[in-house]
Parts: structure tokens; sequence; C-alpha cells
């Protein structure tokens, strides 16, 4: 086998056949910006679900514009996870179980995410 000249990303075989060795690749620097990206979006949502979490275990009121807010913006996260486990509830405390099962989910699925980036997309060395 040996490169083509002027085609580093291109190998001809011996029988003559030319194959493309890597389709695209990032930057290093690129990668790990975008890996960060990921990381603090599903890291936002993860704190915005457990901030959840608290607010129903202290019995805070759903009228409340910012529990109401907090309510609103996770509900289309969780509404997979609703009815998984039981709620207890107790006087107007809530404990959403399902939420902290969300919340690993969600992690699960951020660190699948980064490690197939860096796998598909990382230079060789």
């Amino acid at each position: 086998m040996m490169h083509l000249p002027g085609d580093t990303d291109r190998i001809t075989t011996t029988t003559g056949r030319t194959y493309a060795t890597r389709v695209f690749v990032m930057r290093e620097e690129t990668l790990r910006r975008v890996t960060l990206l990921i990381q603090l979006t599903f890291g936002v949502l993860n704190s915005f679900i457990g901030l959840r979490f608290l607010l129903k275990l202290m019995g805070a009121n759903p009228a409340n514009p910012f529990a109401n807010m907090i309510y609103t913006l996770t509900t289309p996260f969780l509404w997979m996870f609703q009815g998984l486990t039981g709620t207890p509830a107790f006087q107007g405390i809530e404990v959403e179980l399902f939420a902290l099962v969300a919340i690993v989910v969600y992690t699960l699925i951020a660190w699948v995410i980064v490690q197939l980036l860096w796998i598909l997309f990382a230079p060789l060395k």
C-alpha cells in the first residue's frame, strides 16, 4: 500500500484499487469545544431537573413564577419518565424519583455522545 501523490487521505493498494482512509476529521480543538458544549447543555438540563426535584421535595408553590418556569421547562424532558416510579406525596411534598432516573439517563446520553464524537472524528495519532 502507498499514498497517492498530493492526496494524503487516499491509499492505493498493490492491486491498483484506491480507497479513502478517513472521510471527515475534526481538529482536536474543535472537538474539545463541541465536547464542552454538549457537557454544558446536558449539565444545564440536569441542573434544572435537579432543581425541580428539590422544589417538589420542599413543597414549593406551583403558582410561584419561578417554580412554574422550572416545571414548564423540565416537563418536556421528563414526560417519558413520568409513571416509571411511584411519586410519594405528603402534605404537598412530592418525591419525584423519576426525575433522579432522568438525570442519570441524560448524563449517560451525554457521555455516549461525547465518546462517539471522539471515536468518529478525533485525529488519529
